[in-house]
């Protein structure tokens, strides 16, 4: 699935949110790589949509049926947010037992 997803990166998801990769870790961990862009404060552009963020996170385990793999494999999922300057903003993980 990184593989597939890596193909067409990286991609602007919106004004400010750049998808840039996606790898399987250590651990049992997929990780989602993006970058925060065009804006001065880019940690509360990402702390001000965790709301939302996760609410479509959840949306998405309930309805999408290519994301049941994490599910029946026992996968974290972890979306990692950085600045332009390559810093960590945000990590949200999400543990197989939330997937519902």
């Amino acid at each position: 699935m990184a593989l597939e997803l890596n193909e067409s990166t990286p991609v602007m998801m919106n004004p400010y949110i750049r998808f840039d990769g996606a790898s399987v870790l250590e651990d049992n961990v997929f990780q989602y790589r993006y970058t925060v862009l065009n804006t001065d404060n880019p940690d509360s552009l990402v702390l001000s949509g965790l709301p939302l963020l996760r609410e479509t996170i959840q949306s998405e385990y309930e309805t999408n049926p290519r994301l049941r793999v994490f599910k029946e494999n026992n996968v974290v999922v972890e979306y990692m947010y950085m600045s332009e300057e390559n810093r960590t903003i945000h990590s949200l993980r999400v543990n197989p037992e939330e997937y519902n």
